[in-house]
């Protein structure tokens, strides 16, 4: 965890420069940047399930991305409004959150038919169109805000004109994060192996954490600064990434390398996908309010809980 810590705290470091160089609203750059790098570890350990466990392996990767897209949308916000440095009530800006839910529920829509129909390759092209969308709302908006909020976009600008970018520390911070989910998915293959806990909990609990744990560590750093709108679009920005990009790459890959046509059994999916749909409404729902507290989050962490018992029901 510590390797971890020190390689995700370097690398939002050079994000935050890359962002104040660029001119871009914190809020864009946490729904593109952040949520791309700190979804590193969702491939990689797509990458080494698929191989693995071969025919096994699409189903396992199904749960593990929507056990993580759950536990981004609903503990993420809990941790990052936990150590948040600022007052007790708190104001969200409501617009970032009209944007990345209503692109996160079009990729959820789109993913659950492409499963139900089994159309692999075309759900592959409708996520790529969808995000591919999302990234041009997303420029739009930046270069809107550029013109907004011209004087304090000006002044990060200065304070970072004259720091060089290290793509050095980047890639070394890259390199630590997949060392520790090597170590990490190896460590869930020996408790999976030893204690014969299902692949169910395995996927959706152990493996989503996991790869989630990158996405926490930023939010919770943004939090810590005071920018909890950038931390919080962290949440969403990552699952869209993660269902949009994440989800279909290693899928592909893998059907090529292994020469096998897989097909999921949709039914036995349904309630995971009930969860993951419910957790966007839950979300929405304690945003809606005009203004927050810490105290606010607790619903989401008792549907995470109910989520986790489920979870021990059916794997006993």
């Amino acid at each position: 965890m510590i390797l971890l810590n020190f390689a995700t705290w370097k690398l939002e470091e050079q994000l935050s420069v890359i962002w104040k160089k660029l001119k871009i609203s914190p809020s864009v750059r946490w729904a593109t940047f952040d949520a791309i790098s700190s979804s590193l570890p969702e491939f990689l350990t797509a990458l080494v399930w698929l191989i693995l466990l071969k025919e096994k392996g699409l189903e396992v990767w199904i749960w593990t991305i929507s056990g993580s897209a759950i536990f981004n949308i609903l503990i993420i916000p809990f941790f990052a409004l936990l150590f948040y440095k600022g007052k007790d009530i708190i104001k969200v800006e409501k617009s970032w959150i009209k944007r990345d839910v209503i692109f996160y529920i079009i990729s959820i829509i789109v993913f659950l038919a492409g499963l139900y129909y089994n159309k692999l390759f075309l759900m592959w092209i409708a996520l790529i169109i969808i995000y591919s969308f999302y990234i041009y709302v997303l420029y739009y908006q930046s270069e809107k805000n550029k013109i907004e909020n011209k004087k304090e976009i000006e002044e990060n600008y200065e304070e970072v004109k004259n720091t060089k970018i290290s793509f050095f520390i980047i890639l070394y911070s890259l390199i630590l994060v997949y060392i520790w989910v090597e170590l990490a998915v190896r460590s869930a293959e020996f408790i999976w192996e030893s204690l014969w806990i299902s692949t169910l909990v395995i996927s959706l609990v152990l493996l989503a954490w996991i790869t989630s744990i990158p996405d926490t560590l930023l939010s919770v750093k943004a939090s810590q600064k005071w920018d909890i709108d950038a931390s919080l679009s962290n949440a969403v920005g990552s699952n869209i990434f993660d269902i949009c990009i994440w989800l279909w790459l290693p899928i592909i890959i893998w059907i090529w390398i292994m020469w096998l046509s897989p097909k999921v059994e949709f039914s036995s999916q349904i309630p995971i996908f009930l969860f993951l749909i419910f957790s966007v409404f839950a979300y929405l729902f304690v945003l809606s309010f005009k203004k927050l507290n810490k105290n606010s989050w607790y619903l989401l962490i008792w549907l995470y809980s109910i989520f986790i018992v489920y979870l021990i029901y059916v794997s006993l």
